[in-house]
């Protein structure tokens, strides 16, 4: 028994070799916070949408961003909506995520009560490049 215990020392802790077999910690600090404030806002602006579309017509949601007369996608951006779940869903995506810390956040109308109560900010879940969900807090653009 000491001999398979002691075979262990001295090694390098399990993902600490430069092969990186391990997954990072999750995105913390100005980047990740950064991205974050462009797919939350992105998820902002769709849910608003989606709420005046739902305003105008009988409070029935779009089953699709076309129908919204929404675009699907932007330069960086994909875009998608669930309107089956309750509350309504939206998620933006990075369309090419290589070289992002993250690559999509969600949020549901939910968020926009939660922006007016609290001076604009409001959270946004989004997912990293190795699958971990966080909850991030972005603020509002400015003029909404």
């Amino acid at each position: 028994m000491c001999a398979v215990l002691t075979g262990a020392c001295g090694k390098e802790e399990p993902g600490a070799s430069a092969g990186g077999a391990t997954r990072p910690p999750p995105p913390a600090g100005d980047e990740a916070q950064a991205e974050a404030t462009i797919l939350g806002r992105d998820v902002f602006k769709l849910l608003d949408q989606l709420a005046a579309y739902a305003a105008s017509n009988q409070r029935k949601y779009p089953a699709s961003l076309r129908l919204a007369g929404i675009d699907s996608l932007t330069p960086t951006l994909a875009r998608r909506i669930d309107t089956r779940v309750s509350p309504p869903m939206a998620f933006a995506l990075f369309r090419n995520p290589l070289g992002h810390l993250l690559t999509s956040c969600r949020g549901t109308t939910d968020l926009l009560e939660e922006s007016a109560l609290n001076e604009g900010r409001f959270t946004v879940t989004c997912t990293d490049s190795g699958g971990r969900s966080s909850p991030y807090k972005v603020q509002r653009a400015s003029g909404r």
